[in-house]
């Protein structure tokens, strides 16, 4: 199954010579207009190719329709609708029968790093998720309250990226935490290489997590904000890191900690 963001989804099928393409994206439109080859748009829109409709949200699984076949899959939340339905398009293009996608859906386990568990210590739930960027954020974040519908949840993220670096998300990444109920930042990578009024501001995505209604903190490093984690969740709490790095190996530091408490 194809996992990216959906926002930015665009995917040619070289030798079947098809463009497939999220039909969601107004950014994508234009682009389309100007490609050689045929074009497939797949999302949730009456306008796509690959429609799904009567979606079934679950905390484990998730179902969705086209018009000739119900699917069913065992992962959560609408971006992995979407890339279901990648799958689906490029799938029948391909040739293969409905029953026969739904047959490689029964026997996918996903891929690491998306909305992994990586264990459950002291009661709580540390889940690693490879999210980078805002938009990555918002959807697992998303997903995760679907799933753990009844939990708090706490995210952790590392702005290691040269654009999450910067200020150019400042405004964006408070949005991408809507769904987290505590927020932790560690500190901007190699800050010192990046001028004041380019890089993200800290004391402002404070600020502006705190005024709505998030409980966020800065700080410097993994040691301290494992401490800070362990010393405010509770059992039956999920705790998500976000980073496309090894972040210090936080989530080992993390589970062994909680153990200790």
């Amino acid at each position: 199954m194809i996992q990216t963001s959906f926002k930015h989804f665009i995917r040619l099928i070289p030798r079947k010579g098809l463009l497939l393409a999220n039909g969601d994206d107004s950014n994508l439109a234009p682009l389309l207009e100007a490609t050689p080859c045929p074009v497939k748009r797949f999302g949730l829109g009456e306008r796509n190719a690959v429609q799904a409709f009567n979606i079934r949200y679950g905390p484990t699984a998730t179902e969705f329709e086209i018009p000739s076949f119900k699917f069913h899959t065992n992962f959560v939340g609408e971006l992995n609708v979407r890339n279901a339905l990648a799958v689906v398009a490029c799938a029948k293009h391909c040739g293969l029968s409905n029953k026969q996608i739904q047959s490689a859906f029964d026997t996918f386990k996903g891929i690491k790093r998306r909305m992994e568990v990586r264990g459950i210590s002291g009661g709580v739930t540390v889940v690693d998720d490879f999210g980078h960027h805002p938009t990555a954020i918002r959807e697992t974040l998303r997903a995760l309250r679907i799933k753990y519908s009844h939990q708090k949840i706490w995210a952790i993220f590392e702005p290691r990226t040269n654009t999450t670096r910067r200020n150019i998300f400042q405004t964006e990444l408070v949005a991408a935490f809507a769904d987290a109920d505590g927020v932790v930042i560690s500190e901007v990578a190699r800050l010192e290489l990046l001028s004041p009024r380019e890089r993200l501001d800290p004391a402002r995505l404070m600020q502006d997590l705190k005024a709505a209604g998030k409980v966020a903190a800065y700080l410097p490093d993994v040691d301290a904000i494992v401490q800070h984690v362990a010393q405010h969740v509770q059992g039956g709490d999920v705790v998500c890191v976000f980073t496309n790095g090894e972040f210090g190996g936080i989530h080992g530091k993390l589970l062994e900690r909680l153990e200790r408490r």
